[in-house]
């Protein structure tokens, strides 16, 4: 039997390399009024909502993460964030296909939060991917949770929106990606030969 500490390094949830069969529509490229729209969205930010998307800048599936202690689903130490970083190659493919500008570099009147993670292309949102591609996996083993799980998710993805990061299409087209990459993603229990 292969030792846990070797099965943990080599379990991969995707390929190093990306998923290039899957298709995204291509973004709009009218801008001006994808802007307007995130700006009237904007203006309906909460503090909870800036609470929120601060702590998911980093983890974008803390909502999930949380929602899963409180209900006793238990996982890995490591399993949400190595769906999120797997998931990677294939969300740069997609940004770096598409190569659309960020809302606050395509108008300058954009004040969006602060954040660590807003410095690639626009689309698709790589928070909204990753956060739903994390619920889905959760929902597949708790399936009685998943309308809360998907919720959860969709708290990180829009809050993009809301902070200026992303336009909406770029949120609706993060979650399209989480759907489209969860069917290829290998579901074989994480940490299995820990026995």
């Amino acid at each position: 039997m292969m030792n846990f500490k070797y099965f943990m390094e080599d379990f991969r949830f995707f390929p190093d390399t990306p998923l290039t069969d899957i298709t995204l529509p291509s973004p709009n490229t009218d801008l001006d009024s994808a802007v307007k729209r995130l700006k009237e969205l904007m203006t309906r930010r909460t503090p909870e909502n800036e609470r929120s998307i601060r702590i998911h800048d980093e983890q974008p599936f803390y909502a999930i993460e949380q929602y899963c202690k409180k209900n006793g689903m238990m996982f890995h130490d490591n399993e949400m964030n190595d769906i999120v970083s797997h998931a990677n190659p294939t969300i740069a493919y997609f940004k770096n296909r598409f190569k659309l500008t960020r809302p606050f570099d395509y108008d300058k009147s954009i004040v969006p939060m602060t954040s660590k993670t807003n410095k690639t292309f626009s689309y698709p949102s790589g928070h909204a991917t990753q956060s739903m591609l994390v619920a889905l996996y959760v929902a597949s083993k708790f399936p009685k949770h998943r309308e809360q799980l998907i919720e959860a998710a969709k708290e990180c993805g829009f809050g993009r929106v809301l902070a200026g990061f992303h336009y909406m299409q770029d949120y609706d087209a993060g979650n399209l990606l989480a759907e489209k990459m969860f069917p290829l993603m290998n579901k074989a229990d994480y940490g299995k030969s820990n026995e």
